[in-house]
């Protein structure tokens, strides 16, 4: 019986003796999360179908400050070229997704989620949704997969 309570008093003791393991705030700001390259696929956004990879529009996020970003979107089809929105304000979402804006309108979301590859597989990753349109700057819709 003292062997058995001497081995629980022993395990105890070294299970007590353990260092803290505090939470600690994260150091990684809003836009160095989300910043990057994103690309879409034919699974992700059904209107580029008719389009080669070579073709398909890419997104590109470039912090400016911890909670503001620059996106740069860049296309191929019909002709050559890129449209940028500047300024655009972070901000995290109760369901974990950061929120982006400009100004009082919501210019779209990134958020982990479920998401196909270019071969139709599954995985987990990023997806940058936009869904803004102004007449100084269209953007269209775009749903895209951070490389």
């Amino acid at each position: 019986m003292t062997k058995q309570l001497l081995f629980c008093v022993l395990l105890g003791s070294l299970t007590a003796c353990q260092p803290d393991s505090d939470i600690q705030p994260g150091t990684a700001s809003l836009a160095g999360e989300i910043g990057g390259r994103y690309r879409t696929n034919v699974f992700l956004d059904p209107s580029c179908v008719a389009l080669s990879s070579s073709q398909l529009p890419t997104v590109t996020l470039l912090a400016e400050s911890d909670s503001a970003v620059s996106v740069l979107y860049a296309y191929q089809y019909p002709q050559k070229g890129t449209r940028r929105v500047e300024g655009v304000a972070l901000s995290r979402q109760a369901d974990s997704s950061v929120q982006l804006r400009v100004g009082n309108t919501t210019l779209g979301s990134v958020q982990t989620e479920r998401v196909f590859t270019d071969n139709g597989m599954e995985k987990e990753g990023k997806l940058l949704r936009i869904t803004y349109q102004n007449s100084a700057t269209e953007i269209p819709y775009f749903a895209g997969v951070k490389e």
